[in-house]
């Protein structure tokens, strides 16, 4: 990845031959004029002891966090919120975090909590609690009485409702209570994961401070996304298309020569 003020390895003129997800990565980053793409996650990576707004020693760390949704076939069958959170401890020095601490806007209970509380999956949980509140003892009494599993099973139906109900939604909702960025915070962004579906996560990373770019590319600089890898990431995906392509070609052919259809 090319740092726009000429200084990094990175890919100079090889923005045409970005992927539509690394495009769009790009764009939605903060306008900084340092950006570096590396790989692995954000909180495996070495970062300086150097304060990412002001370039000053960094005397504390702040954690950041942000989600990033998925779009389409990018969303994984086993991540069921449907976002991904990409989380750092960002170092800073003594004043900027004060003064992000001052500057933070306050939030309040309602706006912090209202997607959870006035969430309409809690029609489900009114539910299963009315079914519970309704059966419950009856069945509560048969369940202890005679041990009759029949009724510990429909006696838990409700119960394992409310608690499913109730921490999907807190988790569905768990974005909205995260610390909201300051212009301090905003010193550094970081991207989606921006690698293809069989490689290692990567990210691309914007930058406000020169000096924090230069000392955060130093710490990591072995896993700097290059050029040379971009060129190699191209032709492996070529030939894994084509591996697909040919599979599903004599998936085809296997039907047809077993049923002739």
């Amino acid at each position: 990845m090319a740092w726009r003020h000429g200084f990094g390895t990175g890919t100079g003129g090889w923005t045409s031959e970005r992927t539509w997800d690394q495009r769009f990565a790009e764009g939605g980053l903060t306008p900084h004029p340092y950006r570096l793409e590396v790989r692995g996650r954000p909180r495996s990576l070495s970062w300086p002891d150097v304060c990412a707004n002001c370039g000053g020693p960094a005397r504390e760390r702040l954690r950041q966090r942000k989600a990033y949704y998925y779009r389409g076939p990018r969303r994984p069958v086993w991540d069921f919120p449907g976002y991904r959170v990409v989380a750092a401890d960002v170092p800073y020095c003594a004043s900027c975090a004060d003064r992000h601490r001052q500057t933070l806007p306050h939030v309040s209970f309602l706006r912090r909590y209202g997607m959870f509380l006035f969430n309409p999956a809690h029609i489900a949980t009114i539910g299963f609690a009315v079914l519970l509140g309704i059966v419950g003892p009856s069945l509560a009494v048969a369940a202890l009485s005679s041990f009759d599993r029949v009724a510990w099973a429909f006696l838990g139906v409700p119960i394992f409702g409310i608690v499913w109900t109730i921490g999907i939604t807190w988790w569905m909702t768990r974005p909205n209570r995260f610390e909201p960025r300051t212009e301090i915070t905003q010193a550094c962004d970081i991207s989606p994961d921006v690698g293809l579906f069989y490689e290692q996560r990567r990210h691309i990373y914007a930058f406000r401070n020169q000096a924090f770019a230069q000392a955060f590319e130093r710490a990591n600089q072995a896993r700097v996304w290059t050029a040379g890898d971009q060129v190699r990431m191209q032709k492996t995906w070529a030939v894994v298309a084509a591996l697909v392509l040919v599979g599903l070609v004599a998936g085809r052919a296997l039907l047809w020569y077993s049923t002739g259809r």
